[in-house]
Order: structure tokens, then sequence, then C-alpha cells
């Protein structure tokens, strides 16, 4: 037996090169095995490095869109257009490595990537489903380009571009990138498991083989094989300290056994101080901890086999806290196949929680600015339509439609009208270079312009349109220009003037003619140059009565179709032809509808204006009324006073009762008898106005009672009511304005603004009333005027005199109304909220009231202060109830 056994050693020995070449064979593959998976676990780190790097690219691009809505500086810019273009280059290849499943291998000293292949489940990610990933990518890409091209100036939080980037497709592209991470780093932990279990088989293979060849030949090789298996698990090391994510690996009592070197790195904790330490009692916060510690006992108890992404907060040396999204798995006892180590690997992503709240904070930031400034533009397209006068066009021998459809809040069109003694009606159009705010505050100036033009009594269109020109030149520098159509009609005669500043030629319609003609005149635009005469091109004629004139704005010739083609002028001339006998309001909305139709929708991209006007009869010139009294009935306080006395049964505008001292007491016998005329004779503000004059009102005037009322010239503002939000606006623009002045006084202001407020919610509630007299509308309410609806507010200040004048198209209040309201706050008492209050604030804060009504026409009140007297309250001041009826009012 022992020569057998002697015989097999002798055999061996005799084999011992082979032996050696079996077991460098073994040795070899088992080490090209290891290091083939350990090199493609560096490169699986590298794309979970790549994936999670994807949204912080993407918030980037986001952040730097945003920042430059609100950059000037044009180095500022170039920087953050080249910050965005880096992004997105980056963002784009890192998106193509990752879609085209890209693999990463070392060679040498470098990582080189070779073609791949995606796996199933990421490449339904990528290309499969409603909305795949690279679809989106790609859209995201195509938007970000798009929108870096966009200039600084130009590009505002409100791009319907920029809003999809932020809010359809970045929401999006973050959910896929994270499932994509997660894809990643669920596989590269598998593959870390999968190289470990391999680095134990091979280890026990290996070291079987040389315990088995050791114990016959190969016992001195032994050592050197334990060497080269400890290098290839320093490897292993190596790879799991290399890698980007937080490595931990905790035992069944969940001490920590494992802490990799980027852990360290981010924690502040070294490996040594760390091991052994129960990882959530020292590493997670108690109100971050149930989540975690409950997967860990589930998947060590082998309930759950994978893990969910879960995101808690970890404490670090220093005692602050990050945040990290952990994904967890086990590694299993080959023989058992029990849980060994929990494996968590963790992702830092404080980094992206701070970006993700500054971004935050930034929209929001954003979002106030943009109120702000919305506000802002709303409060301009308010006073742009105060500044603007009623739709409905009623001037002596002229009546007829307006209308302006703005295709932003603040618009770059202007229409006005306005009367000059008495017969003089003047006609202006015009139409902004642009639209917007600028073309908005260019409108502005132009209503400004005209301002004194009225004063002065201009009615030359030529000369009209030489003053503006300087105006808009003045204000715009030549950076805006402003077409204008400018016609003056006497309506005397019916002769027409008209000089045109470069705008689109109006049309004339001669009465039973079918056919309307365009009226030619050139000439440069407003604010082009300050030699232009426009006297040189203007032209006139004469309009008989029946003519109509239309007058618009490029904008409706100009309007597309969703094809593409313009309105036109064949379009605008058929329409025109087609309707010559319709009446004002009839053809106006042909050609509204009309223009609709074409564009499929009332959604201009331009301005629209147009106005359509009828010479409707001749004008006689009213003869001078200061003479013309002899009609008047006068009731001297001292007759009043013996005792009662019967009125003349006659219109009772044609009283006027003539008080020598204060005449309060008697506004109930006022109300009673009906006397709702009644001037001191000894007050000086009726001796400045002018006692005939006063004593003529109940004359119907052509002229608002404001402009005939008030001696010499004044500077006048008007304001148009659309809304009744309107009224704050308008409030301030006149407060502003007459402060400016510098020479109201305090109190006088404070009246004027009282009466303002009354008289204004007058118009808005308490005068639309039904024939029954029950108001149509609550009091406060918020609503829109119609388009019948004027409420319109005139502001005078002349060397002497400050004037108010309200007028709207109702015509409710009656004489009676008035003096019985007075005269129960004389005796009652003034109290808030109690009606008839309001009426009796005007008279006793004016130093002049006057009221004229039309029944369900027109009602005007006019208050009047002289600026060389004071606000007393106990003076009765003068009032005059002109109620233009047939029949008297109850």
């Amino acid at each position: 037996m022992q020569k057998i056994f002697q015989r097999i050693i002798n055999y061996l020995l005799d084999q011992y090169a082979v032996v050696l070449v079996l077991l460098a064979l073994v040795s070899g593959a088992t080490y090209l095995v290891l290091i083939t998976d350990i090199r493609e676990q560096e490169g699986n780190a590298l794309l979970v490095k790549i994936s999670s790097e994807q949204g912080q690219l993407i918030e980037e691009i986001n952040l730097s869109l945003t920042h430059k809505t609100y950059l000037t500086d044009a180095t500022e810019v170039r920087k953050i257009d080249s910050k965005i273009i880096s992004n997105i280059i980056q963002l784009e290849e890192s998106h193509a490595a990752l879609r085209e499943g890209v693999r990463f291998i070392r060679e040498g000293q470098r990582l080189i990537h070779i073609p791949g292949q995606l796996s199933t489940e990421l490449r339904q990610l990528y290309f499969e489903g409603a909305k795949p990933l690279d679809t989106v990518m790609r859209e995201y890409l195509s938007i970000a380009r798009k929108l870096q091209r966009i200039p600084a100036g130009e590009i505002t939080l409100t791009n319907t571009d920029l809003s999809r980037l932020f809010f359809v497709y970045t929401p999006v592209i973050l959910d896929e990138i994270s499932r994509v991470s997660l894809i990643q780093q669920r596989h590269s932990e598998f593959m870390l498991s999968a190289t470990i279990n391999k680095q134990h088989i091979s280890f026990v293979i290996t070291l079987a083989s040389l315990i088995t060849v050791g114990f016959l030949l190969l016992h001195p090789l032994i050592s050197s094989l334990q060497e080269k298996a400890l290098i290839m698990k320093q490897e292993a090391d190596n790879v799991i300290n290399t890698t980007h994510s937080l490595i931990v690996g905790l035992d069944a009592q969940g001490q920590i056994v494992l802490f990799n070197q980027h852990a360290q790195n981010d924690t502040g904790w070294s490996e040594e101080e760390i091991k052994g330490s129960h990882f959530f009692k020292r590493c997670i916060p108690d109100d971050n901890l149930n989540a975690l510690e409950t997967l860990f006992n589930n998947m060590m108890s082998g309930a759950v086999k994978f893990g969910e992404e879960i995101e808690t907060k970890m404490r670090i040396s220093t005692g602050e806290l990050i945040d990290v999204v952990w994904n967890s798995t086990v590694l299993k006892n080959s023989v058992t196949k029990q849980p060994v180590m929990f494996l968590a690997t963790g992702l830092d992503i404080t980094d992206r929680k701070d970006a993700q709240r500054k971004a935050q904070q930034a929209n929001i930031e954003l979002a106030e600015i943009g109120l702000r400034l919305q506000g802002e533009i709303n409060l301009a397209a308010a006073l742009q339509r105060a500044i603007l006068p009623s739709p409905h066009i009623n001037l002596p021998g002229m009546q007829g439609q307006a209308n302006l459809l703005t295709s932003s809040e603040v618009g770059g069109d202007y229409y006005d009208y306005y009367n000059i003694g008495g017969f003089h009606n003047i006609l202006l159009i015009g139409d902004v270079s642009g639209h917007g705010v600028a073309a908005g505050t260019l409108v502005s100036a132009a209503k400004a312009g005209v301002y004194p033009l009225i004063v002065s009594g201009i009615t030359s269109p030529a000369e009209i349109l030489s003053s503006l020109n300087k105006t808009i030149r003045a204000t715009a520098q030549q950076s805006l220009l402003m077409t204008m159509a400018c016609l003056s009609l006497d309506a005397r005669t019916g002769k027409l003037l008209f000089a045109n500043a470069g705008h689109v030629l109006p049309y004339v319609l001669r009465y039973q003619s079918h056919e309307w003609v365009m009226l030619e005149a050139s000439g440069l635009p407003l604010g082009k140059s300050l030699d232009t005469d426009y006297r040189a091109y203007a032209m006139e004629l004469t309009l008989n009565v029946g003519d109509k004139l239309f007058l618009y704005t490029d904008g409706l010739v100009e309007e597309e179709s969703p094809s593409g083609e313009a309105f036109g002028y064949d379009r605008l001339e058929a329409v025109l032809n087609a309707y010559t006998d319709a009446d004002v309001d009839t053809l106006r909305g042909k050609l509204l509808d009309a223009l609709a139709m074409h564009c499929r929708g009332t959604a201009y991209t331009d301005d629209v204006t147009i106005a359509i006007v009828v010479h409707s009869d001749r004008v006689t010139q009213a003869s001078t009324m200061d003479n013309e009294v002899s009609d008047i009935i006068r009731i001297s306080e001292n007759f009043y006073r013996q005792g009662e006395h019967p009125i003349p049964r006659i219109s009772k505008e044609y009283v006027v009762f003539l008080a020598e001292h204060g005449y309060a007491d008697l506004l109930t016998r006022f109300s009673q008898d009906g006397i709702c005329r009644i001037l001191p004779r000894h007050d000086d503000v009726c001796k400045k106005l002018g006692w005939e004059h006063l004593l003529n009102q109940h004359h119907d005037s052509p002229s608002d009672d404001l402009f005939a009322l008030m001696p010499g010239n004044a500077e006048h503002r008007q304001f148009h009511l659309t809304h009744t939000e309107d009224k704050l606006f308008i409030m301030e623009e006149i407060q502003s304005w007459l402060a400016d002045q510098g020479r109201i006084a305090a109190e006088q202001l404070e009246a004027l603004m009282v009466i303002l407020d009354e008289m204004t919610e007058n118009s808005l509630y308490a005068a639309p009333r039904d024939g029954k007299g029950v108001a149509y509308y609550t009091k406060g309410e918020s609503r829109e005027l119609s388009e019948h609806e004027e409420v319109r507010i005139d502001i005078a200040l002349s060397q002497d005199f400050l004037g108010l004048m309200i007028t709207d198209n109702w015509g409710t209040l009656t004489p009676g109304i008035f003096l019985k309201n007075i005269a129960r706050s004389m005796e009652e008492g003034v109290e808030a909220g109690i009606g008839g209050v309001g009426l009796y604030m005007m008279w006793r804060l004016a130093d002049y009231l006057q009221i004229r009504v039309h029944p369900q026409k027109r009602t005007q009140v006019t208050t009047l202060w002289d600026l060389h007297g004071t606000v007393d309250m106990n003076v009765d001041s003068g009032v005059q109830f002109l109620y233009h009826s047939e029949h008297e009012a109850a």
C-alpha cells in the first residue's frame, strides 16, 4: 500500500509543470471574470452619474432661461446664452449615450465607450409608450434652442414656449430621468452584488483548488494565490469606493459594516469611526426613520425582495442634514440563501433640492413681478379707456358710432371728436406704429396735445395736425410715429376740411348714392419731421345732409385669415357698397361681422378702429342770450317770505328765485312749490359768472354746461368710464393732475374729490333705473358698462375758476327728487347711507351747482369753485335745476 501511494506521489511530481499550468489557467480565468465585472461596474457607475446629472442640466437650463427674461446687460446676456448652449450640448451628448445603450469600459487610465444594447425596461422607457422619453427630450431640446435664440428683450415669462418648457416638458423629463437613474442604479447594484458573489465563489474555488493541490504538491503556491485573491478583493473595494454614490452596508442588527469612500467624503465620518455604529440611530433623524427602517426589517427578513426608492434626511458629522435618495438590496449567504447584508446605495440630492427651492423662490418672485407689471398695465389700459370719448358720437349736425378693438391690454389706436363754438365738429382718428404700453403712452400724449387745441378753438385740420406733430416729435423722438386723419365739419354750411398725416384714406358716401368714394390727401406721419406742411395737401368739399363718412385704421384691412390672406380693401369696399342704405349702427355691425368671419374670431393681431358718422342736419348759430331774459319770472325773497303765493303754472325752469340772504330755511317750501332755480343776488360767484348768463341757462345750448359757464380759456381733461372699476383710477389721475397745477387750495381739491365720488356713484348706480324707478344695479356692484351707456367726467381749470362736470345718458333725476332730498337733509341732518345726502353735499361744498336733465336721455351735473374764495358749508350757494320736458316733473 505504501508503495502504491509512493508511486502516485512520484507521478504527480513528474507532472508538476502540468499542475502549475492548470492552476494558472484556473487563476487566470477567475481573474479575467472578476476584472471584467469590475471594469463593467466602473462603467455602470459612470452611467448612473450621467443619468443623475441630466436632471441638474435641465434645471440649470430652465434657471438660465428664467434669468434671461429680466437681464438687460448685453455682457450678462452673452454669458447666460453661452451657459445655456453649453448645457444643451452636454444634455444632448449624455442623452445620446444613454439612449443608444453605450457601455463604458476601462482602457488603461481612462474609460472609453463602446456600442451596447439597452435593457428591455430602458428601451420601453426611451422609445415606447404614449410619450417616449426620447421624443420628449428632443422636443425639450428643440424648444430650449429656440428660446435661447430669442433676444433678451423679447422673451418674457408669458412666452408660450417658455411656459410649455417649464410646466409641460420639464416635470415629465425629470420624472422619466429619475426612473432611468433608478434603473441604472439598480442595474449597477445588481452587477455589484453579482461581482461580490462571483468574487466569493471564485475565492472559494480558488482556495479549494489551492488546498487540494497544496496538500499534495503546491503548498508553496498557496500564499501566492491568497495574495492574488486579496488583490482582486481590493479592486472590488476600489469599485465600491470610487462610485459616485453613498454605499452603506448593514448587518442584521443594523450596524454599519461597509461605508465607502464617497460616503465618507459626503458625511465627514471616516470608516473607522462609523463602522459598528447603529446606522438608523446615528445617521437618520427620527422624523425620517420609519420608512427606511421598516424597509430594512422587511428585506432582511425576506418579506420584501426589492426595495422602493426612499428619500430621507441624513445626519453628517457636523450635525447638518443632507438630502439622500436611497435604493436598497440585500446580499445573501451562498449556502443558506439568507440575507446577510443590507446594501443601501444613496444619491446625495442636496444641491438639486437647493436648486429646486431657489428656482421655486425665483418663480414666486417673478410671478409677483408679473402680477405687479400686469396691474400697472391694467391701470394704463383703464386710463387709456378713460381718455377716449364715448363711442356714441353726438355732435351738432353730426351723429355716428366708433369702435376700438385693441389686440393687447393697451392699444395704439386713437379716435376723438369734439365741438368748437357750437357748429365746428372735429373728428380725429390715429394709429401709433405698434401697440402695447409704449404705443398707449403716445396715444395719451396725443390726447394731451388735443386739450389746448380745444381751448384755443382751432378748427383747421392742418393746424391741428401741425400742432400734434410737434407734440409727438417731442414725446417719442422719432422712436415711434403716429398716423392721423383729421376732419373738420362746419355744421352750418356742410363745409368739410380734411388733412392727413400718413393715415389710411377715409371714404365718403353721398346721400342716395350707392358707392363709397375714397378721400385722398397725403402727408408725413406725426413725429417724422417738423418741416411738414399739412396745409399743402389738405382738401375741401361740401357735405350735404345725409352724407356719410367712414374712417378706420390699417388694422382693419391688414388683419389676416388663418391661411394668411389679408382682409384687404376689396372686401372692405364690397361690404361698404353692399349696405349703402343701412344706418350707421347696421353698417358698423356688418363690417365687424365680416372681419370676424374672415379672421375666424375676434382675437386680432393689431388694433382695429372704425368710425362712421352722418351729417344729419344743418345747424343754425345760436344768438347771444345775454339779453334774452324777458321770458324769466323772477321771484324776490321779500315777496316770497310775506306769505304763500301761487306759482304761475308754467314750466318751473322759467321761474328764478332771487335770494337776498340765506335761503336754507325755505328749501321745504321750494320743494312744495317746485322752485328749482335759486340765485343769491349778492353772491360774488354769480356776479363773476354773469347774471344775464345764469338767467338764460334755461335755453339749451349745443355746448356742454361746463364750457358754457366758465369764462375765458380753460385747461380741460376728459375721462370716459367703461367699467365701474375705472372710477378709482380716474379719481387718482384727476387728483394728481390738479395737485400738479399748484394753485388749488387743499380744501377746494378735497371738496371736488368728495363731489366727484358722489356724482360718479350716482351715474353708475342711482341713475340707471327702469320706467317704474327701480334701480338696475346694486350699489357697489362691479360691472362693465354697456356699449349704449355713457358716463363722462370733465375737469376744467381757468385763471379764476375750477369746474367739474359729469354726464350720463339716463336722465332719471327730477327736480322733485332733488329738492325733497336736500330739504330732508337740512331738517334731519346728514347721515351716511341715507339717500339724498350726496345731492346735499354737492350743493353745500360747491360755489355754484347746476343740473340739466333731458328726461330719459341725459343728465349733466356741473359744479364750480372760485379759486380766490374758500369752501364754506354755511353759505347757501347758487343752484339751478334745468328740466327740459314738455310736462312738469313731479
